[in-house]
């Protein structure tokens, strides 16, 4: 590394064992049983994903780079921002589309990376440094998005908070206000901006297959679920008593990922030693994905403080980059 770096730890990885496991308790002895998504990423799920993500079936992350790529120098020109924070950047892979535009335009003086991998942070701020000898500073932190916000270093100017990959439709509509206002309150000035990459409602078909696909590598992907379920309680699912499912409600604007139980299937808990009984056809829930239209996550924004909103899309407006001033 050229530059300075410095990281923030706010969860290690035994707490993030201990309080995960916890998590898969609620959510397995609860009604209806449910999976948070950060499971998915489970080990190899990371890999997966990055599969996924190059599969013909799943537009979002081809689109929203095409939309960075595009429109990425003209929303640095606008919000002019001299810190960059990225919650979620993985290995940093569209952090470029920013940063790049922001140090030619010479006001990008610190890059601040929040990610719940500390590997991730690391391997990414040196690929950046890498590739921008110029980038300066940068001040990771290492933590979950809905509980260490706050462990953000106070803004030192302009600020540009990027929050893309759709991750915003994993919330549900509480949560997502919830984190919503909580990014208002990082930002101090009324030139500080939220870019948000948003995946909009489309044709039924479009969506379903993206979460489908003909190679079966989203199906590998829930599965993986039962892997992180497996390793973190220390028990043996089998996981070829269930499947995928993965389908569009219309009525909630969302795609659901499940995974069915294809036959009775009992596991014990072997905290409490309680069993968990999944009935032939039963589901657990492991993610949702919603879809929005402007007006809907246009007036979302405006409930939590953001008055300025400029969209960005695609000709066919299937996704859109979203930039909202408080």
């Amino acid at each position: 590394m050229t530059g300075t770096f410095a990281v923030t730890v706010r969860t290690s990885a035994d707490e993030e064992r201990a309080s995960a496991a916890e998590e898969i308790v609620r959510g397995l002895t609860a009604e209806p049983k449910t999976l948070s998504p950060k499971f998915l990423y489970h080990e190899d799920g990371s890999e997966l994903f990055d599969e996924i993500t190059r599969l013909e079936e799943y537009y979002p992350t081809r689109i929203e780079r095409s939309l960075l790529e595009c429109f990425g120098a003209e929303i640095i020109d606008d919000v002019r921002p001299q810190e960059i924070v990225e919650l979620g950047p993985g290995n940093s892979a569209k952090s470029g589309t920013l940063i790049g535009p922001a140090l030619r335009a010479g006001t990008l003086k610190r890059y601040i990376p929040f990610d719940i991998s500390e590997p991730a942070v690391r391997e990414g701020a040196q690929a950046l440094f890498d590739a921008y000898p110029d980038l300066g500073e940068v001040v990771a932190v290492v933590g979950d998005f809905e509980r260490h916000l706050s462990a953000i270093p106070r803004p030192e100017g302009t600020r540009l908070i990027a929050f893309l990959g759709s991750t915003i439709g994993n919330l549900h509509p509480d949560e997502r206000k919830r984190f919503l206002a909580e990014v208002r309150g990082l930002m101090a000035r009324s030139e500080d901006a939220l870019l948000l990459g948003a995946d909009l409602i489309k044709e039924t078909s479009i969506i379903e297959a993206a979460y489908n696909d003909a190679r079966g590598i989203t199906a590998l992907f829930n599965l993986n679920s039962l892997k992180a379920v497996n390793d973190l309680l220390g028990i043996d699912i089998d996981i070829d008593l269930f499947r995928h499912r993965a389908f569009f409600n219309a009525e909630h604007s969302r795609i659901e990922m499940h995974l069915e139980a294809q036959t009775d299937v009992a596991f014990t808990l072997p905290a409490s030693g309680n069993t968990v009984r999944i009935r032939a056809g039963e589901t657990i829930w492991t993610e949702s994905s919603y879809k929005f239209t402007k007006d809907g996550l246009g007036e979302a924004l405006n409930e939590t403080g953001f008055r300025n909103v400029r969209w960005f899309t695609d000709p066919e407006e299937m996704f859109a980059l979203v930039l909202a001033r408080p």
